[in-house]
C-alpha cells in the first residue's frame, strides 16, 4: 500500500514520530517544518499533531511541485557538443 493510501485510510491524528518515520526524517526535522508552516499540523495543548488527510494532500502537492521543477535528463554527448 502506498504512503498516501495509508494516510487516507488512517482515522486518528498522527504524532510527530509517526510522520517522521513515514517520511524518513528525524522528529526534529518535522518539528522544524511544523514551526515554519511547511507541513500542515495542529496543536493539542502544546503537542503537535497531523491530520492524515492533510498530510496526504500535502505530499501530493509536494510531488506535483517537484515533478514540475525537475529538469529533464541531459545526454553527456549533447553537453560535449555544446561547448
Amino acid at each position: 500500500m502506498k504512503l498516501i493510501e495509508i494516510l487516507e485510510n488512517r482515522k486518528e491524528a498522527l504524532k510527530v514520530a509517526e510522520v517522521a518515520k513515514m517520511l524518513g526524517v528525524t522528529p526534529q526535522h518535522i518539528y522544524k517544518m511544523a514551526k515554519e508552516g511547511l507541513i500542515p499540523c495542529f496543536h493539542v495543548k502544546g503537542a503537535v499533531r497531523f491530520c492524515p488527510s492533510d498530510v496526504a494532500a500535502w505530499i501530493r502537492k509536494e510531488i506535483e511541485q517537484s515533478s514540475h521543477t525537475r529538469k529533464p535528463p541531459t545526454n553527456s554527448q549533447d553537453i560535449g557538443a555544446r561547448t
